[in-house]
């Protein structure tokens, strides 16, 4: 039987085969393996607003930001080419689970994977390497990668369409000593819709199959194949094919500049990974008896594929459908979610909208709110809201964890808020900064007397100020909140408690107003000198936020050139505690979220202005181009997988051309993105 001695021996034979005479590098990077994506807030006396607690302001941001560019001049469009870098991208963890066929929570999601911490997006993958302490920790993941290729009974949990309903794979498990045709087959198969996910050369296919023949010969008893698919499927998870996905370009495909075009099946996969976070043709997998995750036989985003062996990808009204078919909208079933924790009581809560998870990430990257239950817990959380009480604070908690009972979290609802955004498709980037219309938590059937878990269930949707039980419904999930209280994402309570410490007093303003400056305005901050102190004094904890921050922040010459550009962006915010409830009282006083907004950037100056509250402020940056714009270089960077340059200013404007004339539609700007050179061409290195 092979071991993992026989499996790193065989990968130098598999990895030689995958890329030949290819320009980029997919070294360099440091590996590390030990933080995850997110970076939450430092401790609770924290006062910089650079989330590490050490007060330097420098965010480890390893590359130049692109928020060093002049944003006016970026959309400006003097005729330049797009050069954007050929590369080679390493997988994270989540597509490297999707695309073994497995789900969020499962053993095979602890694989060693991480984005680097450092990078502004997840999808900045290039110039990683997988360094020996990565490695070995890789090997576990490698050897349960296969685990779904041993399942061939289509009505097994766990069953993945690909292999369930193939006959023709049939004969690997059935012949005790199958046929040199059939191991080929199988091989292929392993290759081409379970770890590639792309047409595998013969090399690559005769590794495999001479790796899968001696496994067959080491084998004590043919009757069980399951071990030997398992050391097939790790050798294919092995190979720099499967880990690794490239953007070189066509050497055949040369322009005047010298910018190689995308192959058909580097922007089928770039196109995939970009939309869904996974391969073209993730396998279809059973979660639960007869409950499929997107995708038949061929697997879930199959039509890209198609579309890349006919080579009708590369025309951009056919890339455009496909888009559209896959971006997103309404599904009862929410099939989406099959991949993700629960089961079918979980979903069946959840709202009737859908994104695509690649767009999904995005938003939670962006909004940075998708890993709000890792942060440190919060301490009294319904503190000068209009609600107070163990079971209140319970409910939050299960609110963050979804421990409890089949109601969905935070971060969830505010998926399913976007979702519905999105699903509509009108001025996408207004109304997600507008918008009324929350999905809430159920109560009915949790109150006290009716369930044996109500102390942590029966409150869950007062963090939304309802004052009501609501039933078990979707349309009562939906609710229009009030003007006074709500608008948009930047108020929705998962937001707003993804962005603040501790404590309802803690320096939760600075680190939201950075949030404004850093992803709204396309700033960033000026870093903390490093002899400042940047905690707030313990001796004014009796005190307001606003007025331990005006007190020994604003008025300190030290700390005022970092503050200045963050404090009046996050005072609207103080009408919401810590945690995202409406404050009803400030240690005293009335809740006040007036400012006046200063030091905005060349082209936004029409932002200087006073608001009264969060409401107003988000309403105010709704209308704003500037705002607009900088949006619309989160969704470039997030989806080309970089920071953007001065040689993407034509993209720039026609980005925002096709987003104004179509009505602000999201999917058009994506299309629109997906179709410019500054995606499908690469510069080789």
């Amino acid at each position: 039987m092979a071991t993992r001695r026989s499996l790193l021996v065989v990968t130098a034979a598999l990895c030689a085969a995958c890329y030949t005479g290819t320009s980029g590098s997919a070294g360099g990077g440091d590996g590390q393996a030990d933080s995850d994506t997110g970076g939450g807030p430092g401790d609770g006396d924290d006062a910089s607003g650079d989330g590490d607690g050490d007060g330097d302001g420098d965010g480890d941001q390893a590359e130049p930001s692109g928020n060093d560019l002049n944003q006016n001049e970026l959309f400006t469009c003097t005729g330049a080419p797009a050069m954007s870098p050929a590369r080679i991208r390493l997988l994270d963890r989540e597509e490297w689970t999707r695309n073994v066929g497995r789900w969020y929570g499962s053993n095979h999601h602890k694989n060693p994977l991480f984005p680097r911490a450092s990078d502004r997006y997840s999808t900045y993958a290039e110039e990683e390497t997988l360094d020996p302490s990565v490695l070995t920790l890789y090997l576990d993941s490698a050897e349960i990668a296969g685990s779904a290729w041993t399942v061939s009974n289509k009505y097994h949990n766990g069953a993945i369409r690909t292999l369930a309903e193939d006959p023709e794979a049939k004969c690997f498990f059935s012949d005790t000593a199958p046929e040199p045709e059939c191991v080929r087959y199988f091989a292929s198969r392993m290759l081409e819709r379970g770890s590639l996910f792309r047409p595998a050369s013969e090399a690559e296919i005769d590794a495999l199959y001479d790796f899968a023949q001696d496994a067959i010969a080491d084998e004590i008893d043919g009757a069980d194949r399951s071990q030997t698919v398992r050391q097939i499927a790790a050798a294919a998870w092995m190979t720099v094919g499967a880990l690794y996905r490239r953007e070189l370009g066509d050497p055949e495909l040369v322009d005047e500049h010298g910018r190689l075009r995308l192959t058909d099946w580097e922007l089928a996969q770039a196109v995939t990974y970009a939309l869904g976070g996974s391969a073209p043709r993730t396998p279809s997998v059973q979660r639960e008896h007869t409950k499929w995750t997107k995708g038949g036989i061929d697997g879930h985003y199959a039509t890209i594929a198609e579309a890349a062996e006919d080579g009708t990808i590369a025309d951009p009204e056919v890339l455009g459908e496909l888009v559209r078919k896959y971006i997103g909208g309404i599904d009862e079933d929410r099939r989406d979610l099959y991949l993700e924790r629960g089961d079918a009581r979980d979903w069946v809560n959840r709202g009737e909208y859908w994104m695509a998870l690649g767009v999904r990430d995005f938003f939670r990257q962006w909004l940075d709110y998708g890993d709000i239950a890792a942060q440190p817990p919060k301490s009294e959380v319904s503190a000068t809201s209009a609600w107070s009480g163990s079971v209140v604070s319970g409910s939050y908690l299960n609110l963050l964890t979804g421990r409890h009972g089949y109601e969905n979290t935070m971060v969830e609802h505010l998926d399913d808020m976007i979702a519905r955004i999105l699903a509509s498709d009108e001025e996408v980037f207004s109304t997600l900064m507008t918008s009324r219309t929350f999905y809430t938590p159920a109560t009915a059937g949790y109150q006290q007397g009716e369930s044996s878990i109500s102390n942590s269930t029966a409150e869950m949707n007062k963090v939304y100020n309802v004052d009501e039980i609501t039933p078990r419904t979707r349309e009562a999930r939906w609710k229009e909140l009030p003007a006074n209280e709500r608008a948009g994402v930047l108020t929705h309570p998962a937001w707003l408690g993804a962005h603040s410490l501790s404590f309802e007093n803690d320096a939760n303003l600075v680190h939201r107003g950075k949030w404004v400056r850093e992803e709204l305005l396309c700033q960033d901050v000026p870093p903390l000198p490093l002899e400042v102190d940047a905690a707030l004094s313990h001796e004014s904890r009796d005190q307001s936020a606003r007025q331990r921050i005006s007190e020994q922040i604003d008025n300190n010459d030290a700390c005022r050139g970092c503050h200045e550009h963050v404090n009046p962006l996050g005072y609207p915010f103080e009408i919401y505690n810590h945690a995202g409830f409406v404050r009803i009282e400030d240690h005293g006083a009335e809740p006040n979220g007036s400012s006046t907004l200063l030091l905005m950037p060349p082209g936004a100056e029409h932002l200087e202005v006073e608001v009264s509250d969060a409401v107003e402020l988000a309403q105010l940056l709704a209308e704003s181009d500037y705002t607009k714009r900088c949006f619309i270089r989160q969704t470039f960077r997030y989806f080309v997988g970089r920071e953007e340059t001065m040689h993407d200013a034509c993209t720039m404007v026609a980005l925002e051309e096709t987003y104004d004339e179509s009505g602000g539609s999201f999917t058009e700007l994506l299309i629109a993105l997906f179709t410019s050179d500054s995606f499908q061409t690469r510069v080789p290195n």
